[in-house]
């Protein structure tokens, strides 16, 4: 019981793991460990942004901007206004970390949330 409450407390000053984060990447990889998958390959990876403020945010044409300065083939997401870029990469590499961090960063500039990334998980 002891633990429990201690576990408790120590929960509540824990940071969120945010999204592109290395951290964050790292339960990804852990994920498509556990089905075969080192993730060092190339595969398709695509990657989320949508704006804070709801579909008919300003910043759009930023967003698709940020996505396509860095190499990925830009569209619409299918819900709440966002922006989907996309390309073939490595996921378990410092490069990808970079990335995913520096688009974390820069859409939070814009206004704008980076929603993490999803990717095929290649068997062996």
């Amino acid at each position: 019981m002891i633990l429990r409450l201690l576990n408790s407390i120590a929960a509540r000053f824990r940071k969120p793991l945010k999204l592109g984060s290395p951290a964050a990447n790292k339960l990804v990889l852990v994920e498509i460990a556990e089905q075969g998958d080192d993730g060092s390959e190339e595969r398709h990876v695509r990657h989320f942004a949508y704006p804070l403020r709801g579909p008919d945010a300003a910043g759009k044409h930023d967003a698709v901007e940020l996505f396509a300065e860095a190499g990925l083939d830009v569209s619409d997401a299918q819900y709440r206004g966002g922006v989907m870029g996309e390309h073939y990469a490595a996921v378990a590499d410092t490069e990808f970390d970079q990335l995913t961090d520096s688009l974390r960063d820069e859409f939070a500039r814009i206004g704008w949330e980076y929603d993490g990334w999803e990717c095929a998980v290649l068997k062996r």
